[in-house]
C-alpha cells in the first residue's frame, strides 16, 4: 500500500479512538506521554519491524511526519 494511504488509515482507527476520549479529558503529563507514544507507535508499525531497533527521530524522518497528536486534540478543543 502506498505510505499515504498507510497514514490515512492509522489516523483513522488509531488516532480516532484516542481524540474521541481526549477531548474529555483534561491532559496532564503522563497523559500527554501516553498519546505521543500512541503516535509513535501507529508510525513504527508501518515502517519497521519489531525487532528493528529504530530511534524515534527515524521513524518520524522514515514517514515524513513531525510529532502533531496533541496540536492536533488542543486545537480540535477550540
Amino acid at each position: 500500500m502506498d505510505l499515504n494511504l498507510r497514514k490515512k488509515l492509522a489516523i483513522c482507527y488509531d488516532w480516532g479512538i484516542a481524540f474521541f476520549s481526549a477531548k474529555t479529558w483534561t491532559l496532564q503529563k503522563v497523559d500527554q506521554k501516553y498519546l505521543e507514544s500512541l503516535e509513535l507507535w501507529s508510525w513504527i508499525r508501518m515502517e519497521t519491524s519489531w525487532t528493528d531497533h529504530v530511534r524515534n527521530e527515524e521513524v518520524l524522518h522514515r514517514v515524513k511526519e513531525k510529532r502533531n497528536v496533541l496540536y492536533t486534540i488542543k486545537k480540535e478543543r477550540g
